[in-house]
Formats: structure tokens, sequence, C-alpha cells
């Protein structure tokens, strides 16, 4: 079987600590399956508008011979559409369908990535979370849920000693963008103010100062001096900052997979959501979920089975993954 990975140039070949989740997803996925497969990959340049878009479509379908590939299979949220493609088969995974609610999410591109999902021979959805929001957008072709993975760094390297952490302190953390509507940072403010004095809330991630909801969540920062603004986590310390957590507070709205919850279940670090979180079930197993008050589980924390938790969060490895990959490639082509 011959398969043809696209994703953008960045995605293929920026320094890793300019990557993105996705260009995780995307490397590693290109790595591991060239060792079951042939695969070649075809790096697109991010678009400046739709005009460039369509041309770069254009161009590919000209100068790629597609029919010489049993599988088309666009691995990034961007806009490419195969033509000209013979029997090849044409996927794409879907992370995520969040520029249809979130304007933080829209771009000028996003009809075409989406013209580029219905168009698509089949598509891989990353949670059941996805595949049904695939549905309610009335796709009507092939959908499989092939779960994504984390780095094996997550279970390889060795987890930092109990006596390093001050017992009298219980320290929550947060990892991902601070300032965006759909991560609903506010709201976890406002549900750790209630808790009691001897507690930390960490909070590592990007933002803009300029941001209307990031200015809100400096108001409730000024007020409350256990919670810290700590700026973005360097790739290389990320697994020492979530050793460092006594739990993990992802309060998003909802997650078209939820890595951070994975990752953070990896290093045996409980995970706390909303009730009301729209997370997909597959990650949220082993989820303490609160309405609005932290007091309602923090006494739970310590109860935790931290050995379940990191053998949970070893389903989601790159192995499983290319296994599960290839089975849907062999489905697709019959």
């Amino acid at each position: 079987m011959r398969v043809l990975l696209i994703a953008s140039k960045d995605d293929f070949f920026s320094s890793l600590e300019k990557v993105t989740g996705i260009g995780r997803y995307v490397r590693q996925t290109y790595e591991s399956l060239s060792k079951y497969l042939e695969v070649e990959k075809f790096p697109i340049y991010d678009y400046s508008s739709v005009l460039s878009a369509f041309l770069t479509t254009v161009t590919a379908s000209l100068s790629l011979r597609y029919r010489n590939f049993d599988i088309i299979h666009l691995l990034a949220p961007k806009p490419f559409i195969p033509l000209l493609k013979g029997n090849a088969k044409s996927v794409i995974t879907v992370h995520d369908l969040f520029f249809l609610k979130y304007q933080e999410s829209l771009s000028r591109l996003s009809r075409l990535y989406l013209l580029s999902i219905k168009k698509s021979d089949a598509v891989i959805a990353v949670s059941s979370k996805v595949k049904r929001d695939l549905i309610e957008m009335n796709y009507n072709k092939k959908i499989f849920v092939v779960n994504p993975f984390i780095d094996d760094k997550f279970f390889k390297e060795k987890k930092r000693n109990a006596t390093e952490k001050k017992e009298d302190i219980i320290k929550i953390g947060y990892i991902g963008k601070i300032d965006s509507e759909r991560k609903n940072v506010l709201r976890a403010i406002k549900a750790f103010k209630n808790l009691r004095e001897n507690a930390l809330f960490e909070l590592w991630g990007n933002h803009s100062t300029s941001n209307k909801i990031m200015q809100e969540i400096i108001k409730e920062i000024k007020k409350d001096k256990r919670i810290r603004l700590m700026g973005p986590a360097p790739e290389e310390d990320l697994i020492k900052i979530y050793d460092s957590f006594d739990a993990f507070f992802l309060p998003s709205k909802e997650e078209g997979f939820g890595y951070p919850i994975v990752e953070a279940q990896s290093r045996g670090i409980p995970v706390i959501v909303f009730e009301d979180s729209d997370i997909p079930e597959e990650v949220c197993k082993y989820c303490l979920k609160i309405n609005n008050d932290l007091n309602e589980i923090i006494d739970k924390i310590s109860d935790i089975n931290r050995n379940a938790l990191i053998s949970f969060a070893q389903k989601f490895n790159v192995n499983a993954y290319v296994k599960n990959l290839v089975n849907m490639y062999n489905e697709i082509i019959k």
C-alpha cells in the first residue's frame, strides 16, 4: 500500500520548539507509518488567501501522480482537495470543528477547509465527540474514530520523587491557551477562589494582554495571590511542570480529543473537568468532575489510584494508533 501524507511545511520541517500539537501528530504519524507502509510526504505552504489555496491544490494535482497512491491523507486542518486522483482514496483527519462555533477559531479559509472535509472519501475523527459533530454537520460518508497518541517521552521519563514536594500545599495546574473563550480559564479561576487557603493555581500558556478575556483574567489574578500566571510552558520542561502538580485542571467547554488530560494522567496526575464540559468520553473515564466548586473533590485527589491513571494513559500510544490507522486504510480501499 502506498500512502501520501499531506500537511503544512511547518508541521513537517519546523524546529521542535515551534511545532504545535498537530505538528507533533504529523511527524510521528509519518515516522511510525513509514515502518509498515510505503509513505511519502507532501508539504504545503500556509495559505494567505483562498486563491493561493486553490492554486496550490491545482498545482499539486498536476505535479503529483495521485493514481500511484492508494491513500491520500490530509493530516492537518488545511484546505486541500486532491483533483485527478484516479482510484486513490482521499482521507482527512479532523481534529475538531471549533471554527463552526467559536470566532477565535474562524479563519477566511475555514469554508474551504469545510469543503475539503465534505469532498473527502472518508474522515478520521480523533474522538467519538468529533464523530458526533461530523454527523451533526451531515457528513454522510465513512467516519472512522482513530484516537491519537501522546509522545513516548511521557511514559519513559522518571517520575519526580514525592519528597521534593511541599506536603502542606496543594498545587493545581493548567497548561494551554489562557485567553481562549473555549478554554474557559476565567471560570476555572472563579471555581478555585472558593478553595481553602493552602492551595496554588498555576496557569501556564500563551496569551495576549489586549484580549478582553485576558484582561478579565488579570483582574481576578490581582485579587488572589494564590493564582500565578507563569507564561508559556517550554517543551523541554513540560513533564517537569506536570509532575509539580497535585492535580491538573482542564476547564474547557469542549475538546476535540483532550491531549493534556492524557499527558497529565500518564504522569499519574488526577485531572479535574467541569461536569457540563463536552470532552470525549474515551479520555475522561478517570476525570474528577465538578460543577463550580473545587471543594467538591479536593479531598479525593489523594485517594486517586495513580497507577490506574498511568495504565489508562498508556492505551494512547503511537503503536496502537498506527495499527488502527493501517486497519482503517485497508477498510477504505476494499
